[in-house]
């Protein structure tokens, strides 16, 4: 257990096109900044396939410069897990693409952090929780135009 612990999201939404599809579309980096407002750039810093220690960058919204972001957990189709991990603290962003009937999915945003140093993240709950939340919102908006 972790002296200290912050959520800043665990936040679902549902979108009218199937997993596989979702999770291609969301896999896409380059184009992150076309369908959500929360990104200003994006790019892949690893050649390949995604899956653990892929690397990528990314600009939010209402940060300064990119975010480089390792992946720490991986599924093909179902799980996208970014993040940090070190002795003094753990900064988590989790992606949960569930299938559900009729060629639909849910997506799970969770992020937190904690440990030692993840205090100093608090300053940031409310932008970090916003940022999420855009993306999530901006990903479900992106199903609802499609033909």
């Amino acid at each position: 257990m972790a002296l200290f612990r912050l959520d800043f999201i665990d936040y679902s939404t549902e979108i009218d096109a199937p997993v596989e599809e979702v999770f291609t579309f969301f896999k896409d980096v380059e184009k992150w900044p076309t369908w959500t407002t929360a990104i200003k750039e994006a790019s892949c810093k690893s050649d390949g396939d995604w899956g653990v220690g892929f690397k990528l960058a990314f600009k939010p919204d209402f940060a300064p410069a990119s975010l480089d972001v390792k992946i720490l957990d991986f599924e093909e189709g179902r799980l996208i897990e970014w993040g940090i991990r070190n002795p003094l603290t753990t900064l988590i962003h989790r992606f949960d693409f569930d299938p559900l009937d009729e060629g639909r999915c849910r997506v799970r945003h969770t992020e937190y952090a904690e440990g030692i140093l993840a205090i100093l993240t608090r300053p940031m709950r409310g932008k970090i929780e916003q940022f999420d939340r855009q993306v999530a919102d901006d990903l479900q908006a992106a199903f609802s135009k499609k033909p």
